[in-house]
């Protein structure tokens, strides 16, 4: 039976080559994601082991820094060779026209030079580094963003926002440090660096000892800090800087997967047909001895040997997945270092053994079909043996069964906001699966729903094409509910995505009440200093605002913190009005004054309550408010502010417009171009960041989601070569009877375009479905208003789903058209 299983699998190769196909693209992605994450952590790894090279222990403080005494008891212990106290500060650096370079609202940083060359933690990747007062040196990814040249001045700020100016007089190489978060990094001597930064103090110590020196002697040394294996200070930097890639793996494994069970059903659908095809040679096999088991074997041999073969050829191909994926997280902001490819044992074995499980799952129910058939029945006619199933009423039960508890998950689910969104999701797998049951029953009546016009439209090969693709229910279900699945995800976040992009905005014009903020880029001083030098708005730009028409109000604003994650602010007289103006739910804001506060609403919270909030004393509430334009929670007076914490300049400027935004931005930016520090943002620029973020995440899901697109199109390809091959005499007739070869290529592209129409409309429609109940939930619990459906999004996933399914047929329908009229008539 091992050799008739063999020889079926050559006999068969042709029939078997896109089911092949359709494994090994499941393999290699879900096989790619894995040599992906290797080879990132990988490379992270490696790249991060040359920052910290020749550094056996690092120092660093408990709390705070470390005082420059600290370097000199290092020093001082026997067995220590090299010494690098490392000093990083907040330093701001401007670009080409003279704006700061911020990441994330944040600064650039100051470093210092190495204080032991064979310690660096930076290379130098062009010029030098600095050797007297004035000179930089910049890192790489600011130099070749800004396009800075090598001997030109450069601008910097330093921790009281005043600009200086430096000549760049090298580039710098940090790797993957992740440390900086992307920033701009700069070297100076220690002179510049304590006058900009405002720190003479060390973040940590680098230290290089001979070997066996024990470190407990460094520890006793300096016992108000840690001292750390440099190993494990790599570790914490690898983790720091390829922390997302654990993250982006996750995803892509769930793809991986979703990958897979598309191949399962195509693989069902396969063994199911070739099964039928070769009724007459297993009910032979029967004949002259062999069981039901040896039947069933043999069947699931040839799954298990095309699984093996496929999942190999899968993780060969893995590797331009992999790198594919490598490549492309450069496109969405994540650079990874070049590194060679790593295929891990784990990785071949989830590859191989992924495949050929799956392999052997899908044709389970095809082998013990074919077992059941006893031998004289068994030669009938092929569509007898694969019409066998459970019987109808069966279906029924279970699918309305399934179905109607997956109803009522989703809906308890919507009602559960965010926690609630796995009954969802899962009471939605619940009606897929029932819809997978009953989907032998209501594939057909879909196909003729949607063939019906075209039939009536494009004449006789179509209404064929209708009748075949109804002839065999199973393969017609399998097959279009394996392109459902791809179709339903995509519609599914694209519902998700929209709908959030529509709440976030709504949320955006609600709480970003102000057309433009005018805020410091961040709180600049030394890192980890406890005194900093708090960055404000200086009462120039308030009172130079104030003189053009094109603004209706300029209000400053102060902010303190209260503790507990609150924060107090307040607002100038004359600028608590209109939007800025929050919306009051009890009391009313003309009573704020000293002794008074106004909170937010809060359960609990009732008008004259008297509360205590820190520096701000004992308060009596008279005002309760919703959405503000500031996400403080406690309001006071300008007075009251002034009386607790003194007078001040404002922390944020909130400005409304009269006129058109553009020139109201054009104004504003004239006005603080002469202040760096101060960073405009206005409504329009967080829509636009949120729309760019939206789209790219639908743009991966979407490309993630087609590779399981791909693998149900191999499935409709493969479908219709299986039908060509079993009704080869059917189409020589049809042939024979008038049918040209052009209306006979067109009868198989039309059968593949119903197939693929019922499954891509059937996934747009319940993906969109799925996704307006999951956020609805979200909406009830965090918003207000209604999901969004991107039609368009829907109809274009359902056009191309369509559309990629007929491009499956024009080999078929190639094959069939080129047959020999009277070869094939004359087939038994």
């Amino acid at each position: 039976m091992l050799r008739v299983a063999l020889a079926g699998l050559r006999a068969h190769t042709a029939r078997l080559l896109l089911t092949a196909c359709a494994i090994m693209v499941g393999v290699s992605f879900l096989a790619g994601s894995l040599v992906y994450g290797d080879t990132a952590r990988a490379a992270f790894y490696d790249d991060l082991a040359r920052s910290a090279r020749n550094v056996d222990l690092v120092v660093r403080p408990t709390t705070g820094l470390l005082d420059p005494a600290v370097a000199d008891q290092v020093r001082a212990v026997p067995g220590v060779r090299a010494v690098d106290p490392r000093i990083v500060g907040a330093l701001g650096v401007l670009d080409r026209d003279g704006r700061l370079l911020t990441r994330d609202g944040h600064v650039g940083y100051g470093l210092s030079l190495p204080g032991a060359p064979a310690l660096s933690r930076f290379d130098v990747a062009r010029g030098r580094l600095p050797a007297a007062p004035g000179e930089v040196a910049l890192d790489r990814t600011t130099v070749e963003d800004q396009k800075f040249q090598v001997n030109t001045p450069l601008r910097v700020l330093d921790r009281q926002g005043a600009p200086h100016d430096l000549t760049l007089v090298g580039v710098l190489d940090l790797g993957v440090n992740r440390q900086f978060n992307g920033s701009a990094v700069a070297a100076l001597t220690s002179g510049d660096l304590s006058a900009l930064t405002g720190t003479s103090r060390y973040t940590e110590i680098a230290v290089s000892v001979v070997p066996g020196t024990d470190p407990d002697v460094v520890r006793a040394a300096v016992p108000g800090a840690r001292v750390l294996p440099a190993t494990q200070v790599r570790a914490e930097l690898a983790w720091r800087a390829g922390k997302y890639v654990d993250g982006f793996l996750r995803v892509l494994i769930a793809f991986g997967l979703v990958a897979l069970t598309v191949s399962g059903f195509v693989i069902y659908n396969t063994f199911a047909m070739l099964a039928a095809q070769r009724g007459r040679e297993l009910a032979l096999l029967r004949c002259v001895g062999a069981s039901r088991l040896q039947v069933f074997g043999s069947v699931l041999t040839e799954a298990a040997v095309l699984g093996v073969v496929a999942s190999v050829g899968g993780l060969a191909l893995s590797l331009l997945v992999g790198w594919g994926l490598l490549v492309s997280r450069e496109f969405v902001g994540a650079r990874i270092p070049a590194h060679a490819l790593v295929v891990a044992g784990p990785t071949v074995a989830v590859a191989v053994g992924f495949g050929t499980l799956l392999a052997l799952a899908g044709a389970v129910v095809p082998a013990f079909g074919a077992s059941r058939v006893p031998p004289l029945t068994a030669l009938r006619h092929a569509a007898v043996l694969e019409a066998r199933g459970r019987p109808r009423t069966v279906r029924l039960v279970a699918a309305g069964t399934l179905a109607g508890v997956g109803v009522g998950c989703a809906a308890w689910g919507t009602a559960g906001g965010f926690g609630g969104l796995p009954l969802v999701l899962g009471g939605a797998m619940l009606v897929f699966l029932g819809f997978a049951a009953a989907a032998p029953l209501v594939v057909g009546r879909l196909v003729a729903l949607v063939g019906w016009l075209p039939g009536r439209l494009l004449g006789t090969p179509v209404r064929l094409a209708a009748v075949n693709a109804r002839r065999n229910p199973r393969r017609t279900a399998a097959t279009t509910t394996a392109l459902m699945i791809g179709v339903t995800l995509m519609s599914l976040f694209s519902v998700l995505l929209a709908t959030a992009r529509t709440q976030s905005g709504a949320e955006l014009r609600e709480n970003f009440r102000v057309d433009f903020r005018v805020a410091p880029a961040a709180p600049v001083g030394a890192v980890s200093e406890r005194a900093r030098v708090r960055a404000v708005v200086p009462a120039e730009v308030v009172a130079a605002l104030r003189t053009h028409p094109e603004f209706d109000v300029v209000a400053p604003v102060r902010t303190a913190p209260l503790g507990a994650g609150r924060t107090v602010w307040t607002v100038s007289p004359e600028g608590l009005r209109g939007s800025i103006r929050p919306e009051v739910t009890a009391g009313d804001l003309a009573a704020l004054g000293p002794g008074t506060v106004a909170l937010h609403r809060e359960p609990g919270r009732r008008l004259g309550d008297r509360v205590t909030l820190g520096a701000l004393g004992t308060l009596t509430v008279v005002a309760l408010y919703d959405d503000a334009p500031v996400d403080g929670g406690v309001l006071v007076s300008w007075d009251q502010f002034d009386l607790s914490y003194g007078a001040g300049d404002a922390h944020l400027l909130l400005v409304t417009t009269t006129g058109t935004p553009v020139e109201a931005r054009r104004v504003l930016d004239e006005v603080v171009r002469a202040y760096p520090l101060l960073q405009v943002a206005g409504e329009a620029d967080q829509a636009e960041a949120l729309a760019g973020s939206l789209d790219q995440l639908l743009g991966i899901f979407a490309a993630l989601l087609g590779m399981s697109v791909l693998i149900a199109v191999f499935g409709i390809g493969n479908t219709l070569a299986l039908s060509v091959l079993e009704r080869t005499a059917e189409s020589a007739t049809l042939r024979a009877l008038g049918l040209s070869r052009r209306q006979l290529r067109g009868m198989l592209l039309a059968e593949a375009g119903l197939m693929g129409a019922v499954g891509a409309v059937s996934g747009a429609v319940f993906g969109g479905l799925v996704g307006w109940a999951a956020a609805l939930g979200l909406i009830n619990a965090y918003g207000h208003g209604l999901p969004t459906v991107p039609w368009s999004q829907l109809a274009l996933f359902a056009g191309v789903a369509t559309g990629a399914a007929m491009t499956a047929a024009v080999l078929p329908g190639r094959r069939a058209a080129r047959a020999s009229i009277v070869a094939a008539v004359s087939q038994p």
